[in-house]
């Protein structure tokens, strides 16, 4: 990078990446930084090798709602290329009187090719004239600076190289941010940030020998250990291998936060076993995923918080889940258009 952007984000979540979208359509300059070596965050799709083919694996966010009318008005295009569809209306709910069916309710999207393919949307653009945004993945960054008299921020990253932006966005749980930007804050933005909570979660991923007859794609449960099941080779175009996910309770997953990969995946294929039957422990491959900052549980009331030219945004801003992120996004975008207007 040879020169300062207009804003430099750091995190590649789909806040971050709706943003940026939104403020290149503006004309203003924007560059990506984020550690991993995708993008869209908790949107995370896990891509498997099994018998020399690729399986794609939803493990984080698994479908996302449409209520926003930002959102409502991008899901017919979304929709026409195939990048979105309907997948349920809803959910039937397990519980120790067994399955119980729910009405029908709002629509639930997915990605075929994988949640994370709505962050690569807003990364390469919606339209055929538009630019990919500039992204930097394996892009760690460790320190921010600011000098008293300078305008520009400065971003330290893990090799030493450093980056830097007229403004700067910070599109991440909130501890972290909090941590990494805790030198600079006023108060009452320090404040915001610690007040933020989050629940942290376990899942799971089994792709399966074969499968029973099933009458759900997805299904909520009340246990201590498990929460949620989805049967996720139902979002693919071609349904094969049967995959099932599992998300662990929220309060079983705070409880045994530092177990092994392995621990975590044993004790919860054991109680999927104890719910479902013998077939869930048959499995061609199995693994877990930790989530520490999952899903937040107080967040921040409004959809973004700014400090002048620093930034935050993300699901812990207004409203959790996918819809929340993008609508944080595109209301940070709004402020430093408006902020760095001549």
């Amino acid at each position: 990078m040879t020169h300062s952007p207009d804003v430099l984000i750091v995190g590649a979540g789909l806040a971050g990446l709706a943003a940026g979208r939104d403020l290149a359509r503006a004309g203003l300059s924007v560059h990506i930084l984020d550690k991993s070596r995708g993008v869209s965050g908790r949107a995370a799709t896990r891509w498997l090798e099994l018998d020399g083919r690729i399986v794609r694996v939803d493990h984080g966010a698994q479908y996302f709602t449409a209520k926003n009318d930002q959102l409502r008005i991008l899901l017919p295009d979304l929709v026409k290329h195939g990048i979105v569809r309907e997948w349920a209306q809803g959910f039937p709910v397990l519980n120790k009187s067994g399955i119980k069916s729910r009405k029908a309710g709002h629509p639930r999207y997915i990605c075929p090719d994988g949640m994370s393919t709505l962050g690569k949307v807003f990364l390469q653009g919606l339209e055929s004239h538009e630019k990919p945004l500039p992204l930097e993945t394996k892009a760690l960054v460790t320190a921010l600076h600011k000098n008293q008299h300078e305008a520009d921020w400065r971003v330290v990253l893990e090799d030493g190289q450093v980056r830097s932006g007229r403004t700067l966005v910070l599109n991440m749980p909130a501890p972290q941010a909090l941590q990494l930007a805790e030198g600079f804050l006023r108060p009452e933005v320090r404040a915001a940030l610690e007040a933020v909570r989050y629940a942290p979660c376990w899942a799971a991923i089994l792709v399966l020998e074969h499968l029973p007859y099933l009458d759900w794609v997805g299904l909520e449960i009340e246990h201590p250990v498990l929460a949620w099941a989805a049967l996720d080779h139902t979002k693919r175009a071609v349904p094969d291998p049967p995959v099932l996910v599992l998300h662990a309770s929220a309060e079983w997953s705070q409880k045994n936060l530092e177990l092994t990969l392995a621990e975590a995946l044993s004790r919860i294929i054991e109680a999927a076993q104890e719910l479902f039957g013998p077939w869930v422990g048959r499995c061609r491959t199995a693994m877990a995923h930790r989530w520490r900052y999952a899903l937040p549980t107080q967040t921040h009331p409004w959809p973004f918080l700014a400090q002048d030219n620093l930034v935050f945004c993300g699901d812990w801003c207004g409203g959790p889940r996918i819809e929340g992120a993008l609508e944080s996004g595109w209301a940070a975008a709004e402020y430093l258009i408006e902020y760095l207007k001549p």
